[in-house]
């Protein structure tokens, strides 16, 4: 990187482990965001295969790479904390794509948030899935959908660094596949988060990881977080078992599933009633309903 950029306004931090042939496109979409100022941070976490080359075939000055050992996601994002030197950090992965104006439109919420400390975007399922899928608007919305899940696309958000390094905070190795929501649990106790209202990130569903090998260590993750999160924020508690209903519908009767979703959603909206909890509610019955069909034509 020269000189001239080696304190940039955004860094944009991409863990990579073997995303050959879906690297160089992300790269791409990083550059074609019209913001010359920024540095594509890539942590190299032990690649095996021609990922870095790839990238070195750009010639991009505005990439810098640091190699480790591989260790895992959360290792990598938190050297990317560690190592990143613009203003804003910038989150992507190394096979997904930023559409355009995406950084922009961040780093205007940020000029109209000096309090804000982070923001998200909607984003987009594309390949294996398709839909768009919104997120919470504002501050408040941000912290009610918390009770539940995530508020942002881990991938999508825009973080403030002096927070990063004021407060030391750091993704949560405990917590691996529920790091990002452990993650903004934690860093919405220092300033004000929300999302910005278009579709910031297109989200690649590979056919082979659309069955999540992790499901049971990440659901019991999430249902640990949230059940922290609403003690230290003095919510009315959410059953673990309702929530789990919730977010990830299960049963073999369809009629029972759709009904059982529809009920949780309900006690949902009478535990914080606003408009993104009808929202978010209400996605979750389509989505139980659509599993539903699909079970009655097998």
């Amino acid at each position: 990187m020269p000189p001239e950029q080696a304190q940039p306004l955004v860094t944009v931090l991409m863990p990579v482990y073997n995303a050959a042939g879906y690297i160089a496109d992300a790269a791409r979409s990083v550059f074609a965001q019209g913001v010359d100022d920024l540095e594509l941070l890539v942590i190299d976490d032990g690649c095996t295969d021609e990922s870095i080359d790839e990238l070195t075939a750009l010639g991009d000055l505005r990439i810098r790479v640091v190699s480790q050992a591989n260790a895992g996601l959360v290792a990598a994002l938190n050297r990317g904390l560690d190592e990143a030197r613009g203003t804003f950090i910038a989150r992507m992965d190394a096979d997904d794509l930023l559409p355009p104006g995406r950084l922009l439109a961040q780093l205007s919420w940020m000029a109209e948030h000096p309090d804000g400390i982070v923001c998200g975007t909607d984003y987009e399922l594309f390949e294996a899935m398709s839909g768009r899928v919104r997120t919470p608007r504002s501050d408040k919305a941000c912290r009610r959908r918390l009770l539940y899940g995530s508020c942002h696309c881990g991938a999508s958000v825009m973080i403030r660094r002096e927070v990063i390094e004021r407060t030391g905070i750091r993704f949560d190795p405990e917590f691996a596949h529920a790091e990002d929501y452990e993650f903004f649990t934690r860093i919405c106790e220092y300033g004000e988060v929300g999302n910005v209202p278009m579709v910031g990130y297109r989200y690649r569903i590979h056919a082979a990881s659309v069955s999540n090998q992790n499901n049971d260590v990440q659901q019991a993750a999430h249902l640990s977080i949230a059940a922290a999160y609403a003690e230290r924020t003095g919510a009315r508690p959410f059953p673990d078992d309702a929530l789990a209903r919730l977010m990830w519908p299960s049963g073999s009767n369809p009629v029972a599933l759709v009904a059982g979703t529809a009920w949780v959603a309900a006690r949902a909206m009478l535990r914080s009633p606003c408009a993104d909890t009808a929202r978010f509610g209400a996605r979750r019955v389509v989505e139980a309903a659509a599993a539903a069909r699909t079970r009655l034509r097998s």
